[in-house]
């Protein structure tokens, strides 16, 4: 089983944001030390565009492979990145992972126990993938012109509401096969590992977000600790800081 962290250089509502400093080191680097201390992990692998991303990975004892200049723009998914990874390690080195990882480095509220139960619900479940979600019981409904059209009964309380989920980004675990084969991460058979809504806080797109993240990570810490032998340092050299 392998580990995959997608980095793309560009990013245009937050730019840069995989190497900014998170707590004391570059964002990335909490998503590859998270995955060298998973014991299923064989191979913890960072897909970019980006020169200086590839450096930080490198120094954090991480694999490296550029992709392409079409699976760099905005329009590239997740899926064709870790597909592409998937079929150059059987192409070039005959190399089939039964599972890939998916770890994405803007998801940094991720506990250990975490990624070590969505492999776990993997393995002993006969599924395409195992995705995290979290519980909503948010009201929402759509703005139509100037009207706002509610999808539920109005004066429904929250805690009425029925349970609906999201994906959160915290992690997935897919079918190495069906990745190389038909370029999906999802499949028909999702397993759902439900997660607090803290975790799902994590997801960084913006300069609020990051705040958020930053001070929940660091208000709760103890949830994000990894075991002693892989907890690094508590700053690293990093190269872009702002």
């Amino acid at each position: 089983m392998i580990a995959l962290i997608p980095a793309r250089g560009g990013s245009k509502r937050l730019p840069r944001k995989n190497v900014r400093v998170f707590c004391g080191r570059p964002l990335i680097h909490w998503s590859i030390a998270m995955a060298q201390a998973v014991p299923e992990i064989e191979r913890v692998i960072v897909s970019t565009d980006d020169p200086e991303i590839a450096e930080i990975a490198r120094a954090a004892s991480a694999e490296v492979r550029i992709r392409p200049d079409d699976l760099s723009t905005d329009f590239a998914t997740t899926a064709s990145v870790v597909t592409h990874v998937l079929r150059d390690l059987a192409a070039t080195e005959g190399y089939r992972p039964v599972g890939v990882v998916l770890l994405q480095p803007n998801c940094p509220l991720r506990p250990w126990a975490i990624v070590r139960s969505a492999i776990d619900a993997f393995m002993g479940n006969t599924v395409d993938s195992v995705v995290s979600v979290t519980q909503s019981r948010e009201k929402q409904g759509q703005v139509e012109g100037s009207c706002f059209r509610p999808a539920y009964a109005p004066g429904t309380r929250s805690q009425d509401m029925p349970s609906t989920y999201f994906e959160n980004g915290v992690v997935y675990v897919s079918r190495g096969d069906m990745v190389r084969e038909r370029g999906e991460i999802f499949g028909e058979r999702i397993y759902p590992l439900v997660t607090d809504l803290l975790y799902a806080l994590g997801d960084i797109d913006t300069e609020l977000d990051f705040q958020i993240a930053e001070h929940l990570f660091r208000t709760h810490r103890e949830h994000f600790l990894l075991p002693a032998r892989h907890e690094p340092p508590t700053r690293i050299p990093c190269a872009h800081s702002s």
